[in-house]
C-alpha cells in the first residue's frame, strides 16, 4: 500500500495489514508535511475522513489540493472535522467511521492530554475509539512525542502504545527527515531510513506557479 506516497517511508512501514493503526510522531513541522501527503494519497483510494485536533491552523487546503492532484486523488474525497476539547475527540473518531471512509487520519489526538500523568486514564476513550476505527478502516495517526518519560515514545500513555501496530518516529536531519521504525509486528525495530527533503515535499512541479494557485 502507498500509505504516504513517499517511497522511503512506505518501504519502512510495509508490509501493512488492514485493521492496523499506523502512527507517525515527532516535530510539528515535519509531521505536518507527512500527514498532508498521507491524506492526499488516501484520497486516491477512496473517501478519507480527517479528525483534526487543533484550535486553528495546521491543515493547509492549498497544499492538500496540489498533493491530491499529484497523487491522482481528489479533495472531493476528503471530509474534515475539528475537535476543540479532549472530550470531543473519541466521538469524532467514531463519527468518521460512520462516514464509510476507507482511511481515517487523526491529527494530534492527545493535544489536550492532562498536564499530570495521573490523569492519563482520561485518554483511554480516544485509544479505544482508534481501535474500533481500525476494525473498519485504515487508521493513520499523526502524533506528538510524549511529555513524560522517554521522548522516544509518542503521546497517549501505555494503553495507546500497546494498541498501535506500527510506530515511526520522525526527526529533522541535515538532508531531510530521519524516520525510525519503533514498532512493527513483522519487522525488527528499531530500523532507520533517511528520507530526502525533495521526496518529503514533492512539489517541484508547481515551483513556478504556487502564488497563482494560492490566489
Amino acid at each position: 500500500m502507498r500509505l504516504t506516497g513517499i517511497d522511503g517511508l512506505d518501504r519502512l512501514v510495509s508490509p501493512l495489514r488492514r485493521g492496523w493503526i499506523v502512527e507517525f510522531y515527532g516535530g510539528e513541522a515535519t509531521l505536518r508535511l507527512i500527514y498532508h501527503r498521507a491524506i492526499a494519497e488516501a484520497s486516491r483510494r477512496g473517501r478519507v475522513a480527517v479528525v483534526h485536533v487543533q484550535e486553528f491552523g495546521g491543515l493547509n487546503p492549498y497544499l492538500l489540493s496540489r498533493l491530491a492532484r499529484m497523487a491522482g486523488g481528489s479533495v472531493d474525497n476528503i471530509v474534515v472535522s475539528r475537535a476543540f476539547r479532549l472530550g470531543d475527540v473519541a466521538g469524532l473518531i467514531r463519527r468518521a467511521v460512520e462516514t464509510g471512509a476507507e482511511t481515517i487520519v487523526v491529527v494530534d489526538p492527545y493535544l489536550y492530554a492532562p498536564r499530570s500523568w495521573r490523569g492519563y486514564a482520561r485518554l483511554s476513550p480516544i485509544t479505544a475509539a482508534l481501535r474500533e476505527a481500525a476494525a473498519r478502516a485504515t487508521v493513520v495517526v499523526a502524533n506528538r512525542a510524549t511529555r513524560y518519560g522517554s521522548h522516544w515514545l509518542p503521546e497517549g500513555g501505555g494503553f495507546h502504545h500497546h494498541s498501535v501496530h506500527v510506530m515511526v518516529r520522525l526527526q529533522p536531519a541535515r538532508r531531510g527527515v530521519l524516520a525510525v521504525l519503533v514498532k512493527h509486528p513483522w519487522k525488527r525495530a528499531p530500523r532507520m531510513t533517511l528520507v530526502p527533503s525533495s521526496e518529503v515535499v514533492g512539489l517541484s512541479w508547481v515551483g513556478r506557479r504556487p502564488l497563482l494557485e494560492y490566489l
